[in-house]
């Protein structure tokens, strides 16, 4: 970039606002809670996000600026965007309860094959049946009517396989973010994560949906360097 030229990211700042089914990822879970940020006091952060590479870089990024996942939310986040376009409504509530029952007829859940890594060393390596893995853009994030999948300062999630009756009872702790203490869940920190899988998948990112078919693995999720530029509080 020829010298005195300056970046757009550097010459803008964004307000997100609340808009969306969960207004997650926004600058206040309220309009006015959020508007209330250009009259009193707040200060420009910079933020970074998650960039998602699908067959290992080879194509155009996809970027998620609170969420990126893979599994049953992005398959929940789907299906509410398709019944969105017919019905007006928030059926993100709904479509968590379906897709409990049906998720696995639809999709069938097979061996996922993580690396993660943090300051480039690999701090995890593990292949099991995962019905969820979750890269956040950092910890304390909520999704899907303020769904707590990121209770706490770790960024990634992952959840095993269970059965239906156990995934119908851990329902309420994904909903207040207590869910760390069960067997059935992973939380750490990671920069990076590598992730190959052999059947079709749906990815999401903060609310947009892609299907993944083998050719798409590796996929890679990484936090980019901070340069986003926010209004916030913090």
């Amino acid at each position: 970039m020829e010298e005195g030229l300056v970046k757009i990211p550097d010459r803008i700042c964004i307000l997100r606002l609340p808009l969306g089914t969960g207004n997650d990822g926004s600058d206040g879970r309220t309009l006015d809670a959020t508007l209330r940020l250009l009259t009193e006091k707040s200060r420009i952060a910079r933020r970074r996000a998650v960039r998602v590479f699908p067959n290992g870089g080879g194509n155009k990024p996809w970027y998620a600026f609170n969420i990126a996942s893979v599994g049953i939310d992005a398959f929940i986040t789907h299906m509410t965007n398709r019944v969105k376009k017919i019905f007006p409504g928030d059926f993100y509530k709904i479509w968590v309860d379906l897709a409990c029952l049906f998720y696995n007829r639809l999709y069938k859940v097979g061996e996922l094959g993580v690396r993660a890594y943090l300051d480039g060393k690999e701090i995890i390596n593990h292949r099991e049946r995962m019905v969820l893995y979750v890269m956040g853009e950092s910890g304390h994030r909520t999704y899907g009517s303020n769904q707590k999948i990121l209770p706490d300062d770790d960024n990634v999630c992952g959840v095993r396989e269970m059965p239906l009756i156990k995934k119908l009872s851990m329902r309420p702790r994904f909903k207040n973010g207590t869910h760390r203490p069960f067997s059935e869940v992973l939380l750490y920190t990671a920069d990076r994560l590598v992730l190959d899988y052999a059947n079709p998948i749906l990815v999401q990112l903060d609310g947009e949906t892609h299907r993944l078919d083998a050719a798409s693995f590796p996929l890679t999720m990484e936090l980019t360097e901070p340069f986003i530029s926010v209004l916030s509080r913090t």
